[in-house]
């Protein structure tokens, strides 16, 4: 690329004579006194080598070089406006995107509500399903803002925050007949039975919390989970809000765990320093959550 010859307040300045018609309306549109108009616009015509306007007349006129430069001043005037304005607008362009990641065991619902709910502040929501242990080195990576995940007993330290936003039933469905003994299903039988785990790496608070098979099937693929659970290949503790009863042949269990289930906490993680739109965000998850779930 050649070097540039001319500078922006010199092209300004020569379109604002042409369509003024002198120096002294040029100097006030501009918001410039009128020596520096004029002064602007000699070292623009010293720059190129050649005259654009005619001084002696009243109101100045354009030589040829000068109107064929002005048609090409206008066009790179409107360019630059319309740099201005991307430029000015690219701050917020860049806040109206987050990034969240979530395991396979946080209800759609609140995820769709939360996307709705950014929309319509013009934010949008890119959502990526993945598991804590993903969850967490996106997070510091900063490939994501912001994680749900299942709370675990263990210390984050100092690398995330967190906060409660509500919880999760879970219970145990297999197909109709899987287990032939009455209700309830024993824990051993559990035990003895395949399991299908929805996760390939479980952190180990989480393992001894979800894993009650000694032989366990990993599906994380939620449909592919779905469709063996209906051909009766395994059984699955799973959230109620996924509502797999509604599924041919597939039923919620009572077992020896109990009629309710087991509660869950969920929490939203986040990196520190986190800026107050994110923090304010997180504010409105824990009552967007509350609202969408259904146990």
């Amino acid at each position: 690329m050649g070097k540039i010859g001319f500078s922006l307040a010199q092209i300004e300045a020569f379109a604002s004579v042409c369509e003024t018609g002198n120096l002294t309306q040029a100097a006030k549109r501009l918001g410039k006194d009128r020596t520096t108009v004029s002064e602007l616009i000699e070292n623009l015509e010293l720059d190129l080598g050649y005259s654009l306007c005619d001084r002696r007349t009243r109101p100045l006129q354009l030589t040829e070089a000068g109107q064929r430069l002005y048609r090409q001043a206008r066009l790179f005037l409107q360019e630059a406006e319309a740099l201005s304005l991307l430029a000015q607008h690219i701050p917020q362009q860049v806040r109206q995107k987050l990034t969240l990641c979530y395991d396979p065991f946080t209800p759609r619902a609140f995820l769709t509500e939360l996307a709705m709910f950014l929309s319509q502040r013009g934010i949008q929501l890119d959502l990526l399903m993945m598991e804590r242990g993903e969850g967490e080195q996106a997070l510091a990576d900063d490939v994501a803002d912001i994680g749900v995940y299942q709370a675990i007993n263990r210390s984050i330290g100092e690398k995330f925050r967190w906060r409660a936003l509500g919880a999760i039933e879970l219970a145990v469905y297999a197909r109709e007949g899987f287990f032939p003994v009455g209700s309830p299903v024993t824990l051993l039988s559990l035990a003895s039975s395949t399991q299908l785990i929805p996760f390939n790496d479980l952190p180990e608070p989480m393992a001894k919390r979800l894993q009650i098979a000694d032989r366990i099937q990993v599906v994380n693929e939620p449909a592919l989970l779905q469709t063996l659970l209906t051909a009766g290949l395994g059984w699955a503790f799973l959230p109620t809000h996924l509502k797999m009863q509604h599924l041919p042949q597939v039923e919620r269990l009572d077992t020896e765990l109990g009629k309710q289930g087991l509660m869950h906490p969920m929490v939203a993680l986040w990196k520190p320093g986190a800026n107050s739109e994110l923090l304010s965000l997180i504010e409105s998850m824990q009552q967007i959550f509350d609202g969408s779930v259904v146990v």
